[in-house]
């Protein structure tokens, strides 16, 4: 939806750029590369990116607040129990993880630890105003894309009706079951660590994706839907950190708990 804006900029390049955590030492020259240079820049409302990994790191908000032009963040948040369903079903379609996600949660108690939103967001509250952060709810967002367009043209300063009519409707991203996961897990890291991140070849990658190779080594089916006793418990395990991020974000999260 971001893209879909003339008066806002994202990187066409590298969608997360992981600055902020991971490339952190290759200096701000390195990360303004992804960006427009000033008379292109004029063009633009608002540039930025999108990298997940930021809102989880203690050490991020520090740093981004020392950029001066960084006066506006978007945060989007999910169902925690269908974040953590989410984040096992990357893992296992990149050949990351092989077992069920109920011993995945066992193995990776972090996992869980990534629902519990409010402690991360105070984090960035002692760098950044309130009004500075908007928290987008990922249900709503995607099944009232009108408002969502609204609000994201309030919060950025752009026109709302220069969005595209389509935007925000199209799925992006499906999860699947690689029919061979090995070899897609090679072809995966290859492709982000030597081509993408080594030797920045983004190029090499984004023509890859848009050929659809990640889909030559088959498809075979989605995931099936979390065992219903195993919602239960993490919808136990949430429950009073839905209702702590309902009063710090002053919003109803119903439609976490239908």
């Amino acid at each position: 939806m971001l893209a879909s804006h003339p008066d806002i900029y994202v990187p066409t390049r590298r969608k997360e750029i992981f600055y902020f955590d991971l490339y952190y030492e290759r200096g701000l020259e390195w990360y303004e590369g992804f960006f427009p240079q000033k008379a292109e820049a004029r063009r633009y409302q608002a540039m930025g990116e999108i990298t997940a990994t930021y809102i989880y790191r203690p050490y991020a908000p520090e740093r981004i607040v020392l950029v001066p032009s960084i006066t506006k963040l978007i945060l989007m948040v999910r169902n925690p129990v269908d974040r953590a369903y989410s984040h096992y079903g990357l893992l296992v379609k990149n050949g990351e993880y092989a077992g069920s996600f109920e011993v995945f949660l066992t193995d990776q108690p972090w996992v869980i630890q990534q629902g519990f939103y409010s402690r991360y967001l105070e984090n960035f509250y002692q760098y950044f105003k309130k009004d500075q952060i908007l928290v987008l709810v990922y249900e709503l967002a995607t099944t009232k894309v009108p408002e969502t367009k609204q609000t994201l043209a309030r919060f950025l300063g752009v026109a709302t009706e220069r969005f595209p009519l389509n935007a925000g409707t199209k799925r992006v991203n499906r999860s699947f079951i690689p029919r061979v996961p090995i070899v897609y897990a090679l072809t995966r890291k290859v492709a982000w660590h030597y081509l993408r991140h080594k030797w920045n070849l983004d190029g090499v990658v984004n023509w890859g994706k848009r050929l659809g190779i990640e889909h030559l080594f088959g498809d075979s089916g989605s995931f099936p839907p979390i065992r219903k006793e195993t919602r239960q418990y993490l919808c136990a395990l949430y429950d009073d950190e839905i209702e702590n991020l309902e009063t710090l974000l002053d919003v109803s999260l119903d439609c976490w708990r239908e």
